[in-house]
């Protein structure tokens, strides 16, 4: 995000030029006022940019968003996400009640910051790029995880399960991406859960073993690095 000050406000612009306003505390009826001015497509808040809310009611007065994005808050009550049908973007620190990510169907990314309590996430089926965050159960393990399988883009940070493992065929899965999942040992299940994988990376997973023989099994591959080593190139990820 570049955020900048643009007058009495905070707007950032996006790569696909999507505009969003800032929600500040100290003057939150403007800048919700600001953001139906502008005809944004999303807003943001962070206790670093000035908010302060428990709750999102205010989403309420702006039902035409498409992409939220809230970061280090501690929310009591999330129901205003439930106002916005047409939100397509979104990401929410996971200190907060559980979402019903059923009754937002038109997400298309989601940046998902591991949450017990939230459900829904296989009903998403216009999601095509899902972010997880913090996937760390007790059991070590992707299983009883539900994901959508309309995913063609799967981003892992920072989980502790040992492989694979449990996570649900995605055949339209095309890429992959593991960073900082110091547990991971293996990958073997791509091959079953991602046979159409195009691009496969993984980083900073430093017990990981076998993937030179595992990508072999994967015909459609045509870009894996991991663990600092190049293991397919066939074009320019």
């Amino acid at each position: 995000m570049t955020i900048e000050r643009a007058g009495h406000f905070l707007v950032d612009v996006d790569l696909a030029g999507r505009v969003s306003v800032g929600i500040e505390t100290d003057q939150l009826l403007a800048c919700v006022q600001e953001a139906k001015n502008k005809k944004a497509d999303g807003v943001f808040g962070s206790p670093s940019f000035g908010f302060m809310q428990d709750n999102l009611d205010f989403l309420s007065e702006l039902p035409k968003l498409t992409k939220i994005w809230f970061w280090d808050v501690r929310l009591r009550d999330v129901t205003g996400v439930y106002e916005l049908s047409a939100l397509k973007h979104f990401g929410i620190h996971p200190k907060r009640p559980g979402i019903d990510f059923g009754r937002l169907r038109a997400i298309e990314e989601l940046v998902w910051e591991f949450n017990e309590k939230d459900s829904g996430l296989e009903a998403l089926s216009e999601l095509k790029m899902l972010h997880i965050w913090h996937f760390k159960p007790k059991s070590e393990s992707f299983a009883g995880l539900s994901v959508s399988t309309s995913v063609k883009q799967l981003h892992i940070n920072w989980a502790n399960p040992r492989s694979l493992d449990g996570l649900p065929a995605l055949p339209s899965l095309q890429r992959l991406e593991i960073h900082h999942c110091r547990n991971l040992e293996t990958v073997d299940a791509l091959v079953d859960i991602a046979p159409n994988i195009e691009h496969l990376v993984v980083s900073a997973c430093g017990k990981i073993s076998g993937a030179d023989a595992i990508i072999k099994k994967l015909p459609k591959l045509k870009h894996a690095y991991v663990q600092n080593k190049l293991l397919v190139s066939s074009e320019i990820a």
